[in-house]
């Protein structure tokens, strides 16, 4: 049965906002690199030369790290450029490019919406993608419509969102908790290497159980209970 590529929202009436985590002033600089992350000015590879572009990073977060916490020295970007809104019924006929309406939301001109284009694609260093340049984040559900699309570009699949869900929501979980711990250890002085160093061993810890935090994140069940035991272990440090 042929499907449909989805978009945000329901029942035929968007809801550009569910995109986005966060936007602009709204992005914590120590949450890190995810999936539909962009940046802006950033110095990007092409045969022969380099250029000056905004992207949006488009490997899933497993594919971005070797050791969970440094960065591959090359990550595959799109371009990101100005662009009209697609309605609803224009998804699917845009295929090539993840639309990000609204990403500029304070904005008035045409810049106020833009696109990843992925037929534009770049490598860029890991040293280049600094976190002083991220100016939006991706909403799960922005996560998976990006993972949908750009699977989609390349095998002509449409694979349902929820399947990403399954394979994406862990590493979110995961992502949120080193923001979180960071946030705190880096008001108490760690840097954030080493506050990031600091949590990805806590979460390969065994839990108690005889499995890590970090596969305990795999059950939606589960996760409360890393959680209360990370704002326990963020007690200790006081």
């Amino acid at each position: 049965m042929a499907r449909d590529l989805e978009y945000p929202g329901a029942d035929g009436i968007p809801d550009w906002d569910s995109l986005y985590r966060a936007r602009g002033d709204e992005v914590a600089h120590h949450r890190p690199v995810f999936t539909g992350d962009v940046f802006a000015n950033v110095t990007v590879q092409s045969i022969g030369e380099t250029k000056v572009k905004d992207v949006i990073v488009l490997q899933h977060p497993c594919a971005l790290r070797s050791n969970g916490v440094d960065l591959h020295p090359r990550l595959i970007v799109a371009e990101l450029r100005k662009h009209a809104i697609i309605p609803v019924e224009g998804w699917t006929g845009h295929a090539g490019k993840m639309p990000l309406p609204s990403l500029h939301p304070m904005v008035t001109s045409g810049k106020r919406n833009q696109a990843g284009f992925f037929d534009e694609l770049y490598l860029v260093g890991s040293r280049d993608l600094e976190l002083d340049k991220r100016i939006a984040s991706l909403s799960q559900t922005g996560v998976n419509l990006l993972l949908q699309r750009w699977v989609n570009h390349n095998s002509r699949a449409v694979i349902p969102t929820f399947d990403y869900q399954a394979v994406s929501s862990p590493a979110y979980e995961e992502a949120d908790i080193i923001e979180e711990w960071c946030e705190e250890r880096i008001d108490a002085g760690i840097d954030l290497r080493e506050a990031t160093v600091e949590v990805l061993k806590w979460l390969r810890e065994d839990a108690g159980t005889g499995v890590t935090r970090q596969r305990l994140l795999e059950n939606p069940q589960s996760r409360s209970t890393v959680r209360r035991q990370m704002r326990a272990a963020l007690r200790a440090f006081s």
